[in-house]
C-alpha cells in the first residue's frame, strides 16, 4: 500500500508542472468572462477531455514520433529554448500599432461579426 501511495505521489508531482493548473485556471477565467455558466462548464469539460487525450497520445506515441523524425532529447531542448527566446524577444519589441485606416476598420468590423471561438483546445488544453 505504501508503494502505491509513493507511486501516486510521484505521478502527481510529475504531472503538476506539465498540466500547470494555476496558470490554466487564470487563463480560463480571463477568457471565459463573457460566457454563461453552462458554456463555461462545457468548455472546461471539453478542455479536460482534450488534456487527457493529449497526455495519453504523448505517453504512448511520443517516443515513436521522435524516433520517426530523428529528434533527440537535446535537440528538443534546444528547439524549446529557441522558441522561448523568440517569444521573449517579441515581448521586448512589440509591433507598432495599426493606424486608423479603412482597411483596419473593415477588418475590425469583420472580426466582430465572426462567431465565438472555442478556447477548449487552444489555449487551454494545448498552449
Amino acid at each position: 500500500m505504501l508503494e502505491l501511495i509513493k507511486a501516486l505521489g510521484l505521478g502527481l508531482v510529475v504531472l503538476l508542472p506539465l498540466a500547470n493548473p494555476l496558470t490554466t485556471v487564470a487563463l480560463f477565467l480571463g477568457l471565459s468572462g463573457h460566457m454563461s455558466s453552462a458554456e463555461r462548464n462545457r468548455t472546461s469539460f471539453i478542455a479536460s477531455v482534450n488534456v487527457v487525450i493529449i497526455m495519453l497520445v504523448a505517453w504512448y506515441a511520443g517516443q515513436l514520433v521522435m524516433d520517426t523524425f530523428g529528434i533527440s532529447i537535446p535537440g528538443l531542448r534546444i528547439a524549446g529554448g529557441l522558441i522561448v527566446a523568440f517569444i521573449g524577444f517579441r515581448m521586448l519589441f512589440p509591433p507598432p500599432k495599426g493606424h486608423h485606416t479603412p482597411e483596419v476598420q473593415s477588418k475590425s468590423e469583420a472580426l466582430q461579426e465572426e462567431p465565438e471561438t472555442n478556447i477548449a483546445f487552444v489555449p487551454l488544453a494545448m498552449p
